[in-house]
């Protein structure tokens, strides 16, 4: 019975600690997501700062998922090279054993701070930033608690003999070791919390201290063994190198330190007598020997890994930068919703827009297959960004994000819509090319006019979107107005034709009339991505 209490405690307080790292991550990218991105961005041009980056960041986050996550995205959005990205990884290691050095020490009394402090903040404030600042403190005294549950749950089994024989036996079995913690640490997704549970068993004597170095080296392991996975379903080539590279970065400090984990043991016991802070100790030695061994490499590696893992073209309909675990951060993964946005713009206006004008003169065939081959592509991207942000879930998201998301999902519908329109503008010049008929000089000089005027206004609410440019925005706005006018002067000099005989005119008239409308259409989606800019939505 003991013995299914100390299991039952030991579940739990892991359970704690994993919470308690989740509820802290949560917590700091709430209260300071913005603010992390731009240090991202600032502290990356340097490899050693992007590995003091990256210590930084997985010390705050509690977690290098979530700073690997994050990096991933930059790598994906160009705000960041992949020889950047793998400083930052390395620099995760050292972040990782800051957070195993603090939870070495004997901290309760501290947690049950944490925890008091955490619930006021959280609990009784007003202001999102400082309940996200709460929800952080109150995380991080679960994690320091659930150290302690998961030691106190220890306590009975070293009454029992064969247990305590079991587990100090494993020191004869380093691979076997090195392999359990690599699993366990691929199940509960977590380095630190898989230490944690070592520290609780080495704080009764439980485990050898040779069984320390091969624990800690598949642990080490186990914590990219979720990025690689995570990455295999993301369709952007740098997620997946990214994460493919900080696995080799891993499994080649194991496979040089393993084969040497006795002298190393005894390198250890120098540093400290107590087990805990040996384990943590010695998982910052492997940390600091591999960013040694790699940083100055980290631009070749990055060559070696674009040449295996090279890109490969991509369907139109592939959302890119719709990375599933970035959804972990619903800062990051708003921006990458944005991004794609901004990707499926680039499509519908290279692929359909800029081909419009061969379709009017020309009645082009190749040109009309291919934006009907387009279309599906477009309405595709609108319904994968629509699902990524629904799926954020509105609890997860501040007033700032949730406005954010919405205006993404505005602005995508409006591209969505003016796909829709193409589709339908190319029908129109098949139905002209059925019948024969020939738009006149004037009205195909009138066509041109309306659409180039509406294709860059449509091109200047995009640059207002992308770079949040409130001018250019108001232009679209303020000018729609004249583009009113044109098209009742082109409808006018179009029924002036008519009347003048013009056979040709007569021929195309419902088309052309179409193709007006069709064009003044466009740009009342181009306002509409215009007023999402500035905040009319």
């Amino acid at each position: 019975m003991d013995v299914l209490m100390s299991l039952l405690g030991l579940a739990g307080g892991l359970g704690l600690f994993i919470f308690g790292i989740q509820l802290c991550s949560e917590g700091l990218q709430k209260a300071a997501a913005h603010r992390i991105r731009q240090l991202i961005k600032t502290l990356t041009n340097k490899p050693l700062l992007g590995v003091l980056l990256g210590t930084i960041l997985t010390f705050a986050l509690q977690g290098s998922n979530a700073v690997s996550a994050m990096v991933v995205g930059f790598v994906s959005a160009n705000l960041m090279t992949l020889s950047q990205a793998l400083g930052v990884f390395l620099g995760s290691a050292i972040g990782t054993s800051i957070t195993t050095q603090l939870i070495s020490f004997k901290t309760t009394g501290l947690a049950l701070a944490f925890l008091f402090i955490g619930m006021i903040l959280y609990m009784f404030s007003k202001r999102s930033k400082i309940r996200s600042i709460g929800q952080t403190v109150l995380g991080f005294g679960l994690l320091l608690y659930g150290m302690f549950v998961m030691s106190s749950a220890m306590t009975p089994v070293k009454d029992y003999p064969i247990v305590v024989q079991t587990l100090i036996n494993l020191e004869h079995y380093p691979i076997l070791e090195f392999l359990v913690a690599l699993i366990v640490t691929t199940i509960i997704q977590s380095s630190p919390a898989f230490l944690a549970l070592m520290m609780s068993l080495a704080a009764h004597q439980l485990i050898s201290p040779y069984a320390i170095i091969p624990f800690v080296l598949g642990a080490h392991l186990g914590g990219t063994v979720t990025g690689v996975i995570s990455s295999i379903g993301t369709p952007g080539y740098d997620a997946k190198r990214a994460a493919i590279a900080n696995f080799i970065f891993k499994l080649l400090t194991g496979l040089v330190c393993l084969p040497f984990y006795k002298p190393l043991t005894s390198l250890m016991l120098l540093s400290s007598n107590d087990l805990n802070r040996q384990i943590a100790n010695v998982h910052t030695l492997f940390s600091v020997l591999m960013v040694l061994g790699f940083l100055p490499f980290t631009a070749p590696i990055a060559q070696v890994m674009e040449r295996l893992l090279p890109s490969k073209k991509v369907d139109l309909g592939e959302a890119v930068y719709l990375d599933q675990s970035l959804l972990e951060i619903p800062e990051l993964a708003v921006n990458q919703a944005s991004l794609q946005t901004l990707e499926m713009a680039r499509i519908l206006n290279e692929e359909m827009l800029a081909r419009t004008v061969l379709v009017l003169k020309y009645g082009n065939e190749e040109v009309m297959d291919r934006i009907d081959e387009v279309e599906p592509a477009i309405d595709q991207l609108y319904r994968k960004i629509s699902r990524y942000l629904t799926s954020l879930g509105n609890n997860r998201l501040s007033d700032d994000l949730m406005q954010r998301s919405i205006e993404i999902l505005y602005v995508a519908n409006d591209l969505e819509h003016i796909g829709d329109i193409m589709s339908n503008i190319v029908k129109h010049a098949r139905k002209a090319q059925i019948e024969e008929s020939v738009f006149s000089a004037e009205g195909l000089a009138e066509l041109e006019l309306m659409f180039g005027e509406v294709h860059d206004r449509f091109n200047l609410a995009l640059k207002a979107f992308a770079n949040h440019d409130e001018g250019s925005a108001m232009r679209v706005i303020k000018e729609h107005p004249r583009i009113l006018r044109l098209e009742k002067e082109l409808r006018f000099n179009h029924f002036d034709r008519m009347q003048g005989g013009n056979q040709k005119t007569i021929t195309t008239s419902a088309e052309h009339l179409d193709l007006i409308e069709n064009f003044l259409r466009i740009d009342g989606h181009a306002v509409n991505i215009a007023q999402v800019v500035v905040g009319i939505v």
